[in-house]
């Protein structure tokens, strides 16, 4: 039997200036426009960052959490704004009961909770991250102030942003949880009851205008952070959260601190150099699986053959496990980050992968034994379900070579569904990240830090830029930036195209692959014993994450851009 193939892509852009890619043409706006102003690539993704959480306000925005790498040029020095966080001091397991009889809930599909409280409503929330992870960034190594670089976000917010396909599509699917909040209902839906919606059929596009959140960021352009996190702002957020149950006080907005890393975890894959940030984000899970796969040659496989596609499973497969196993915030328990990452854990692990036959059985290392000075705790092991996740990620390089890649995410679409009233800010659903069951690895606990798959990644080749890249996607994100790095450097690709060719995603005994891949791929797989379920990405789903990257092209010395061929994003050059 033949079938037709559905062949998706975006043409690749090359200049010798600057490049940006964001998920929103606004964003990507702001983004030039910085640079036309003399800004550098920090001063192009904050600008970005803070509009892209105006434009596609589902994704990240004030009330979430980021990450940002940033290569600084001139020295090579890497910088890590750490803007996860944790959860409210006042927060205890026994706020989240369990449902009866048992169900699963939410985009890491733990048990259910009663009214669905730590996925959706005042509940959920933990400190937002975004604010303090972008302005000191840009406090630290931009070259324009703050009003200028929060400006076009301001604009976004005031005037207002056309509601296109894809806004109008995810703010439908979320409209049950939406409704719920009317401080949410009235930004998000028509005074007759129904959401906002795109042009179609001879009729205009809605207006997505947020006038109280333009009000929050003024108040952050014309005092910083602080007025997030102890001034006017900060006293809104914390007298709604009072008055509506919620569990984020004046405290522990006056306490939340940025982590700062002055250095990141860089481990060699062939000739180049991955460098992710540390501990509680995915990083460490794709340069485990690199790791893995540095001992097998994959060019001479090709890409898309049945013997790469099993060795890119088994790899995901293992790391994920140990990931599920080890991996959580090392102010609870021991964590072995660098027994991990070492060469003689990656040969042991290396060594169960059989190329002639899937092991779903698998299951987690024992790293501890490579890990000098601790010991492992005593917890049970635990899997976790496949997550959907709503992110988006910002990558800029200018045209000096800084390279910045940012992620940021309110969790699951459009967070916890509670906007701020006042404020403007749609809060993060930070509690859907945690096991509601007490005793389990991950689970609810005050002050714990989020375990999430953010994975800003860059690329270096003998200390100088290559590359820089991420994605949103839930889990999605590790295996996609994975994919990503393999199809640069393995199969010599270009970054449309190693962006865009189809992928898969294992974190378990299953596989889920896409519908694109060749057949005889598909069905090779399934003989060497993987169960494979097959999914066919469109413009309207998200099985698979939506990866978005630059590189510098080592021949040319020409930006070559990349992005998730089946949303209206677009990389830009100047």
């Amino acid at each position: 039997m033949k079938r037709s193939e559905w062949i998706i892509q975006k043409t690749e852009i090359a200049t010798d200036g600057s490049m940006v890619c964001t998920h929103h043409p606004a964003a990507s706006a702001a983004a030039i426009q910085m640079l036309e102003r003399g800004g550098n690539a920090i001063d192009a993704a904050v600008a970005a960052g803070f509009a892209v959480g105006v434009a596609e306000p589902f994704s990240s925005g004030l009330g979430g959490i980021a990450q940002l790498v940033y290569r600084e040029a001139s020295t090579g020095r890497v910088t890590v704004f750490d803007g996860t966080t944790v959860l409210p001091r006042a927060i205890r397991p026994e706020l989240f009961p369990l449902t009866d009889p048992p169900s699963v809930a939410g985009m890491y599909s733990w048990p259910a909770v009663q009214g669905d409280v730590n996925n959706t409503g005042w509940l959920s929330p933990g400190v937002p991250g975004t604010p303090l992870c972008l302005l000191e960034a840009l406090a630290r190594f931009g070259r324009l102030g703050r009003s200028e670089v929060l400006e076009p976000a301001i604009g976004l917010a005031r005037s207002g942003v056309e509601v296109d396909w894809n806004i109008a599509l995810t703010t439908l699917a979320s409209a049950d949880r939406l409704a719920q909040f009317p401080s949410t209902k009235a930004i998000y839906f028509r005074p007759s009851g129904i959401p906002l919606a795109a042009e179609a059929f001879g009729t205009i596009a809605d207006q997505l205008r947020q006038p109280d959140l333009a009000w929050t960021l003024e108040r952050l352009a014309e005092e910083g952070a602080p007025a997030f996190y102890t001034g006017v702002v900060a006293r809104r957020f914390a007298e709604e959260m009072m008055q509506n149950g919620g569990l984020i006080t004046a405290e522990d907005l006056a306490a939340y601190r940025l982590r700062v890393f002055n250095g990141a975890v860089t481990v060699p894959y062939r000739d180049v150099e991955v460098t992710v940030a540390p501990e509680t984000g995915g990083g460490l899970t794709i340069v485990q699986a690199l790791k893995l796969l540095d001992g097998f040659d994959l060019t001479p496989l090709g890409w898309g053959s049945v013997v790469a596609s099993h060795l890119l499973i088994e790899a995901l497969r293992r790391a994920f496990a140990d990931r599920f196993r080890h991996l959580g915030d090392p102010a609870f328990e021991p964590v072995p980050f660098a027994g991990l990452l070492t060469d003689a854990y990656a040969a042991e692990r290396r060594a169960t992968i059989n190329p002639l036959r899937a092991t779903p059985e698998i299951g987690p290392g024992d790293p501890w034994k490579y890990q000098a000075g601790s010991l492992p705790p005593s917890l049970p092991s635990r899997v976790v379900a496949p997550d959907p996740g709503h992110t988006t990620h910002i990558t800029v390089i200018d045209c000096e070579r800084n390279m910045v890649s940012l992620t940021s995410t309110l969790g699951a679409s459009f967070g916890s569904a509670v906007v701020v009233p006042g404020t403007g800010i749609l809060l993060n659903n930070l509690a859907t990240w945690f096991d509601p069951r007490p005793g389990f690895p991950n689970c609810i606990a005050p002050g714990r830090r989020v375990l999430w798959a953010g994975s800003p990644t860059l690329l270096t080749r003998r200390d100088q830029p290559l590359a820089a890249l991420g994605a949103p996607g839930g889990r999605k994100i590790i295996s996609a930036v994975l994919q990503v790095i393999v199809n640069l450097i393995d199969f010599h690709m270009g970054m449309q195209d190693a962006v865009s060719m189809p992928r898969l995603h294992c974190e378990g005994p299953g596989v889920t692959i896409e519908a694109r891949t060749p057949t005889a791929t598909i069905e090779g797989l399934r003989e060497l014993g993987h169960e494979v379920t097959v999914q066919t990405e469109s413009f309207a789903t998200s099985f698979f994450a939506r990866p978005n990257g630059i590189l510098i092209d080592p021949s040319t010395g020409l930006l070559r851009g990349g992005i998730d061929p089946f949303r209206p994003y677009y990389v830009v050059g100047v």
